[in-house]
This record gives C-alpha cells, structure tokens and sequence, in this order.
C-alpha cells in the first residue's frame, strides 16, 4: 500500500529510523571482513573540469563506502568496457582510499560488455573478504550500513545454519522507503501459483504498529523477514556465492533482467535462505542516474556527514538530468526483459507453472493494463493495447526459443557422448564415467 504522508512523518520522524542515528553513541566500531563489490558501465560522465565532477555516480559511491563508521577491507570496481572518466576516476580514489582509510580499490577492466552478472562474478572471484557486498554503480550507502549489517549476519548464522543472504533496502531519491506491504507479500516465489515479485524499498506494514519489532532493541535494529528473492543490493558469505556458481550467465535479452532472480532459486534449491532487512541504517540511497523520477525526499543524511561537501539533494537534481550512458533501456525493452526472464526462470522449475504464469501476464498486462505492468518509472506507460500485445507475444515466443536452443545443445553433447561409446576401447571405463557425470552436472546446474 502507499504510505500516507501523515504515517510517513509520524513512523520516519522517530530519530532511531535516521541514518546516522549511531553517530552519538561513538560505538567503536572493528574493520570488517568485507569485499564491496561494483560492476559499472559508464557511470563517470563528468570530466576534471566539470563542476559536477565529484558527482560522478561512481565516484559518490565509492566515497559513501569510504564513509562507513566500520570500514570495509576492499572494494572492488568491475568496469563493463566504459568509454567515459571511469579509469581515471577509479585511479585517483584508489590513492585516497589507501592512504586515508587504509582501503583498497581493486580495478578490473572487461575489453567489451558482459553484463552485470558476469562483471559481479568477475568481482567475487577476485575479491578477498570473507563477505561478498553487492551493490550498484549509483548507490548510496548509509554510514552503519556494514556495522549494522554485521551484526544482523551473526546473529543469522547462530540462528539458522543455512542462512546465505541478507537483503539491503534501497530507495530510490529518498532517505527512508516510500511504500508498506505485509510481510508474507514482500518477497513472493508461488511457481505454483504463477507468481513472482518483490519489493526491497519497502518496509513491512506491521512494523508500523508492532511493538516487538527489534532484533536489537539497544541499537533499535528492525527484525530481519525470512524472503525467497533477492536484488543486486545484498551482503553474502563468498564461500556460499561460489557454492552455487554465482550468479547466472545465461541471460540474452535487454538489460539482462532475472539475473538476480535465479540466483536466489538457485540459493533455494540448494536448501540456502535468505532474510531481508528492512528499515533505513543498513539501506542505501539509489540516484537512479538519467531516470527522470523527480527529486529528493527526506533527509539528506550525506550533507550531515561530510559537513556539506556532498548532498544528496544535488546529487539527485544531476542523476534527473543525467547524460545517456547506455545502462538504461527503453520502457519496452524493460517490459519485455521482465517477462521474458520470468518466463524462462519458471519454466526452468515447471512447465506447467511457466503457463499458468504466461496466462496471467497476458490477462494483467496486455487485457487489463495494469499499471504495474507496464511502469518502468511513473511517467512512461504503454497505452495501446497492439503494442503491449506485440511486446508480450515477442518475449513468451523468444524465451521458448532461447529455452528450446538451450536444451537441444544440451542433448546433442549428451547424444554425441552416448555415441562415442559405442566405439569399443576407445574410453577408459573410468573416464568414461566421469566424463558422463561432467556432462550431467553441467546439464542440470542451470
């Protein structure tokens, strides 16, 4: 539900919900064994000269990271082959970061695009913390975001010996979430059902009323929720990363949209859980860079803490009136990957749950237009009824023809290998059983 402005000023004004709200306790805060991970494409538009050059998107983000009232052990940038200031950027705060804070920046550069999951995976397998800290080229971290997420983790760990990830809040031009659903539908995986969705720039509307609510009263830390999805905002053990290949690599449509998706059913399948933690300490500012999504709303806690050097007011007016980079998609582009991801990640699971969601999509987005559907940010929406047609009959049909290719090359190395054996002698009996089980692991790891 949206919130309504008088419950947003009666719940966010409580000063435990402001951001820097440790500030006063001087908590002593240790280093903590984690890599930020960033993949980036394009996000330092600004040159030298430019009076924006310390907004550079990536530059605000690796400065937040800096910030953290307990420091992180790297951060490691994966540059998607930008054509822009990223390098130069990157090498001058890599300076800054060890000299002041005793931080090092890992700089990877890609040749050429590979997408975000690539890039990520790219960043885990170089990166050295114990805990991997995903996050994106745009946003803001809060200041106890990794202290406060520290001690959500440990206490995870005791509690649940398979918990893998926690899930971060990010809101996107604001300092505190804008919407409030229930629990239950604030991360909703029903295959069965046809249902997939989530919301991680909400809080729960329970939390609004209820007492208990505090994982840890003295520091007024929210309760985490048990949640079956995750976003590209979320801290995890490497090791569970690895354990389950990262994340997906697959994908050929428009801004690679799902990726995050299958990662977590590929975390569920492997008996993994994931919890999310809601409320604004352990969240992060999203500028949305060249989205035309309006100004900042609430508290801007960045001009608090660096005594106005940066502002997240500013920084939001620069990312509404932000230079094309090539990260964003149109709005039907957007459409299409999200159903066409959807599509191929419920079919993957069950064919029959993959039509009961076909249908339902049609039925919500091209008959009855439901708005949230067809928005990509408030004001770009899909009127006509041919159009959103088209777009849906293009994703259903090319996601039956990315999963029909998929399979078939599967089976023809299955088939080829089956056929070799029929040339006696040729394949040592031991080999050939663990050439065999190579190629069935790598039929069904997907």
């Amino acid at each position: 539900m949206e919130l309504k402005e008088e419950d947003l000023l009666k719940e966010f004004g409580k000063d435990f919900y402001r951001q820097n709200y440790l500030a006063k306790m001087n908590i002593p805060a240790k280093r903590t064994d984690m890599s930020a991970i960033i993949p980036t494409y394009n996000r330092c538009p600004f040159g030298k000269r430019s009076e924006d050059y310390k907004y550079n998107p990536l530059s605000v983000c690796i400065k937040a990271l800096l910030l953290q009232k307990s420091l992180i052990k790297e951060i490691v940038v994966v540059d998607d082959a930008s054509t822009d200031n990223t390098r130069d950027v990157v090498k001058e705060l890599e300076r800054e970061a060890y000299s002041t804070k005793g931080v090092e920046i890992k700089y990877i550069y890609n040749k050429e695009r590979k997408g975000s999951s690539v890039a990520r995976n790219i960043g885990a397998k170089q990166a050295s913390g114990k805990y991997l800290f995903f996050l994106d080229d745009d946003c803001v971290p809060a200041p106890y975001l990794s202290f406060i997420s520290m001690i959500v983790i440990k206490k995870l760990e005791v509690a649940d010996k398979d918990f893998s990830v926690l899930v971060l809040p990010v809101y996107d031009r604001a300092s505190y979430p804008r919407i409030a659903i229930s629990a239950d539908d604030l991360s909703r995986t029903f295959f069965k059902k046809g249902i997939k969705g989530a919301c991680f720039n909400s809080i729960p509307s329970e939390y609004l009323k209820m007492k208990d609510k505090f994982i840890n009263n003295n520091l007024k830390i929210l309760k985490p929720i048990k949640v079956y999805q995750t976003w590209g905002h979320f801290i995890i053990d490497r090791k569970k990363y690895l354990d389950v290949g990262g994340f997906p690599e697959f994908a050929t449509w428009p801004n690679k949209a799902g990726e995050e998706q299958e990662f977590a059913c590929r975390l569920l399948e492997n008996a993994y859980t994931l919890y999310y933690l809601p409320g604004t300490k352990a969240s992060s500012y999203h500028g949305a860079f060249g989205a035309k999504i309006g100004e900042f709303k609430g508290v801007d806690w960045l001009a608090e803490i660096t005594g106005e050097k940066l502002s997240l007011i500013r920084f939001s007016r620069i990312c509404n009136n932000g230079v094309i980079s090539g990260n964003r998609v149109g709005v039907e582009d957007f459409i299409y990957s999200r159903i066409i991801a959807s599509f191929c990640i419920i079919y993957k699971r069950n064919i029959k749950e993959a039509i009961n969601w076909a249908r339902k999509s049609y039925e919500d987005f091209v008959v009855s237009a439901k708005r949230s559907w067809f928005i990509l940010y408030p004001k770009e929406i899909i009127t006509e009824r041919e159009k959103r047609e088209r777009i849906w009959y293009n994703a259903i049909n090319d996601g039956l023809n990315l999963l029909f290719d998929t399979e078939t090359k599967k089976l023809q190395k299955l088939n080829g290998f089956i056929a070799s054996l029929r040339t006696k002698g040729r394949i040592e009996e031991e080999r050939r059983k663990n050439k065999l089980k190579e190629i069935l692991e790598e039929i069904y790891k997907e």
